[in-house]
């Protein structure tokens, strides 16, 4: 995105400035009308230096003053002037310092402001000397070349709009296309995954000609199970935790892996350490249900593991016990990421 340089602006209307008070310096040496147009470079002065000394849209209460400054400007710097006679170049300095407030007013997104000082001088200049002076005194130059830059500066800030929004745009396809990516290359992780754990049991059942056993209808809801996992486990699956959660299973207890994306910042050389001490809790573990979901990405917690057990009291008096005892309760703290 291109920007225009604060010191560039600043200092091309401090260059205007200079001249407009060197040609006021000049007009007042002549002596036709030293104290008005003394007044008036104050006032100029005034305007200019509350304008320039900041950056960004201008406060109410300094455009307020500019806006005052700029239409003293033309009532004071035009005392000694004859509208007839007198031209630009016989000393009506003024117009430049309008101009050049006009300019700052712009520059400091006061729009309004400014095309309100212009429109004030060129309504002073008409009433004052009619069309002839409008043009004699620069006015009308004064206002074409005003317009030029102001079209100058719009087009370019669209420019700038439309360059953001294009790179906007195209840092949007690259993400996307990064994640459809990643997508597809873990797609393809779990497909393989997958195949690798149910090749075994599908030529076992292409193979059998009496119809499955027991033992094989077990190992079938265990492998649904593991496959189910491939898709809501996402990342908190390794090798180590898929061996312990199918031994699990297959000693009949209830095993659930969810991953809600909570863990999905988590770099891989941080994850893996977690993922072993998931393993390391639930191996000896001899419970019910065994439940191992992410927490909420804001969580400081990032991993929760929860086992729990009916009741044995309950159960061996045949008592039908909804609550379960907790075996296990461990909550993973979620590591700093730099």
């Amino acid at each position: 995105m291109i920007v225009v340089p604060r010191w560039f602006s600043a200092g091309l209307a401090s260059a205007v400035a200079a001249y407009t008070s060197a040609f006021a310096i000049l007009w007042i040496a002549t002596g036709r009308s030293s104290l008005t147009s003394l007044v008036a470079l104050g006032f100029f002065g005034l305007g200019f230096g509350l304008s320039i000394v900041r950056t960004g849209r201008a406060s109410l209460p300094t455009t307020l003053i500019v806006l005052g400054c700029g239409l003293t400007l033309p009532l004071l710097g035009s005392v000694g002037l004859d509208p007839v006679r007198d031209s630009y170049t016989s000393g009506a300095w003024y117009v430049s310092g309008v101009a050049c407030l006009v300019l700052v007013l712009l520059w400091r997104r006061r729009a309004a402001a400014g095309w309100t000082l212009l429109a004030g001088l060129t309504l002073h200049t008409f009433v004052w000397g009619g069309f002839d002076a409008l043009n004699g005194f620069g006015v009308v130059a004064s206002g074409l070349l005003i317009a030029i830059m102001a079209a100058g500066g719009s087009a370019v800030a669209r420019t700038e709009h439309h360059l953001g929004t294009y790179s906007a745009a195209e840092r949007e396809a690259l993400e996307w296309a990064a994640a459809q990516a990643a997508y597809q290359a873990e797609r393809q992780v779990r497909l393989a995954t997958t195949a690798r754990l149910a090749s075994g049991m599908l030529q076992r059942i292409a193979a059998a000609t009496d119809g499955l056993t027991d033992e094989d209808r077990l190992e079938c809801r265990v492998l649904e199970q593991t496959i189910r996992d491939e898709i809501r486990g996402r990342r908190l699956l390794s090798d180590g935790v898929r061996e312990q959660v199918i031994a699990h299973r297959r000693r009949g207890a209830l095993v659930q892996v969810n991953d809600d994306g909570g863990i999905d910042d988590i770099p891989d050389t941080l994850l893996e350490p977690m993922l072993a001490r998931i393993v390391e809790a639930i191996a000896d573990l001899r419970s019910d249900r065994i439940i191992i979901r992410t927490a909420a990405r804001d969580s400081d917690m990032a991993v929760t593991i929860v086992a729990m057990s009916a009741d044995p009291v309950a159960a061996a008096l045949g008592v039908d016990d909804e609550e379960e005892q907790v075996d296990l309760w461990l909550e993973l703290e979620r590591p700093a990421v730099a």
